[in-house]
């Protein structure tokens, strides 16, 4: 009896662990990598479009410098678009930041790079004011070449 007992747990030990482990070496994954980071660095030519109406479309030049995953440069444009220190973070073709307006907050930045083309949306800028904030100037959007 001890013998068949013995065989027993012998036999579920070999099926639970087959059915916890379940797959041999050959059939193993290894962990999930990120996306690759995009490299972003160098200048790149388009077009800013604000959302305020009255402020037509205007072109934007921006010199980015990347390192690692931080990304600085300058975003100005015409005078009815936003203009300063720009600062951002990349995450694999994914762009957070913002843009550094003098006397102003906000700004914030949200992008990506699909192929050659960076996109950005811009939020809007504000002053800050004793009781309330005031919309100092709207955001927009820009799409970028090299």
């Amino acid at each position: 009896m001890i013998g068949r007992a013995r065989a027993l747990a012998a036999v579920v030990f070999v099926l639970v662990g087959t059915a916890f482990c379940g797959k041999d070496s050959n059939t193993m994954t290894g962990p999930v990598s990120a996306a690759p980071m995009a490299s972003i660095a160098g200048t790149w030519s388009g077009t800013y479009s604000s959302a305020t109406a009255s402020c037509p479309a205007a072109p934007i030049t921006m010199t980015l410098a990347q390192n690692g995953s931080s990304v600085t440069g300058n975003f100005a444009t015409n005078a009815c678009g936003p203009h300063g220190a720009f600062k951002a973070t990349l995450s694999g073709n994914a762009l957070t930041g913002s843009i550094d307006m003098a006397g102003c907050t906000g700004g914030s930045v949200n992008g990506h790079v699909d192929g050659g083309v960076l996109s950005l949306a811009v939020g809007d800028f504000y002053r800050p004011l004793v009781t309330t904030t005031q919309v100092l100037m709207e955001g927009g959007t820009a799409t970028l070449t090299r």
